[in-house]
């Protein structure tokens, strides 16, 4: 009963990162009607996910400031708070520009309760057990993108979409606000002491932190673009939309298994952290390379498969990596230095992405391309010392 309790903070982390980051797989659901409700393309609707990768990369290194001297359980508390009330108003709006604000609030909001801050909670939580930890807490996400959808599909039966979207964030707010109360230790955090305020300042002098960083950067960036180009891809290749569905479901499977075996390892390569996440995007670079070779069913299954496991076990080691090489109580700073290291990437890349197959007629281009990104990740891993801590 104690060893439970003790992962009540790590299940709650996985709620928040379910019911934030999660969220997003939904959001397909509304691109539609909202585009009917407001007179204006699909186009236009789609522009919104922007600020998704927009404000975090821009206030993470605030926020990251924040959780290494705020109480974070009212960090997270605010931040879902923030979030849902945001999404309620969106409900409730009467022309574009308001939804468009409420979307921005929403992206504010999940930042506040995000991996920033989740992943800085775990780290300075666990001891020793970081990877468990993180991958733990990490779940959330894929559990959400499984679970969510089918509920939030059968809603639509019974209701529109402003219904839909109240009763969703009044819902969510409850059982985030719930979980967190009861779960998270009101004093959760460290004040960073002298100590770790002079690392505070030189962090940004060390190469471990640009190394990890370009690294996460790299790779995550590779796995938004590939999320972005597989519905039309498999579309190119002569499959199903139910077909095409089968095979995210798939990916969104291997993720969940790759969390689960970097909670059972992780912690047991402490000392060779690296050469884990090398491995990590070696195999994701396998299932690129098989995905562009790939014509069958199977094939294609077993490539999806291949890259959603890594990438999914990958999520968890970016704040892994630093707190290999960073103490606790500056890793909440650390994490969200690196945040605007993803924006060159993740701006120019979709975009370019799409330029190649409006040029070319496929995504053949693209997925070598990112091939070859990946395997320049691999190289930059590499280059990192020996774990510190």
């Amino acid at each position: 009963m104690r060893s439970l309790r003790a992962w009540l903070p790590a299940m709650a982390g996985m709620t928040c990162l379910g019911l934030g980051a999660g969220l997003i797989s939904l959001f397909g659901f509304f691109v539609e009607p909202v585009a009917a409700e407001f007179a204006v393309g699909v186009a236009t609707i789609n522009i919104a996910p922007v600020a998704l990768l927009l404000v975090p990369g821009l206030i993470a290194p605030m926020v990251g400031r924040l959780v290494d001297s705020w109480p974070i359980r009212r960090m997270l508390l605010g931040g879902c708070a923030f979030a849902m009330l945001s999404l309620f108003a969106i409900s409730l709006s009467s022309s574009l520009w308001q939804a468009g604000l409420g979307f921005l609030g929403f992206a504010i909001g999940i930042t506040f309760y995000g991996p920033v801050v989740v992943n800085g909670l775990m780290v300075k939580l666990y001891a020793n057990q970081q990877g468990r930890a993180l991958a733990v807490a990490a779940l959330g996400i894929s559990v959400a993108s499984v679970t969510l959808p089918p509920v939030i599909g059968a809603s639509f039966e019974w209701l529109d979409w402003r219904q839909t979207l109240a009763l969703m964030s009044l819902s969510l707010l409850a059982v985030l606000w719930l979980w967190i109360l009861l779960a998270i230790p009101a004093d959760a955090g460290a004040v960073v002491d002298a100590v770790e305020r002079k690392l505070d300042r030189g962090f940004y002098r060390q190469r471990e932190f640009w190394l990890v960083g370009i690294t996460v950067a790299l790779t995550l960036n590779v796995m938004v673009i590939m999320t972005i180009c597989y519905p039309p891809l498999f579309s190119n290749r002569g499959f199903s939309a139910i077909e095409a569905g089968l095979f995210l479901a798939v990916a969104g499977s291997g993720g969940a298994l790759g969390k689960l075996i970097v909670a059972l390892l992780a912690d047991l390569f402490r000392p060779h952290a690296r050469f884990f996440a090398a491995a990590l995007l070696l195999l994701n670079m396998l299932g690129l390379l098989m995905l562009l070779q790939a014509d069958t069913t199977v094939l294609v299954a077993v490539s999806v498969a291949v890259m959603g496991f890594s990438g999914g076990a990958f999520l968890p080691m970016h704040p892994y990596l630093n707190s290999r090489y960073f103490p606790a109580g500056v890793i909440g700073q650390v994490n969200g230095a690196q945040g605007p290291l993803f924006l060159p990437l993740g701006l120019v890349g979709p975009p370019l992405a799409g330029y190649v197959y409006d040029r070319t007629g496929s995504y053949d281009l693209v997925v070598a391309g990112l091939a070859a990104i990946m395997l320049l990740a691999v190289v930059v891993v590499l280059i990192l010392p020996r774990s510190r801590y």
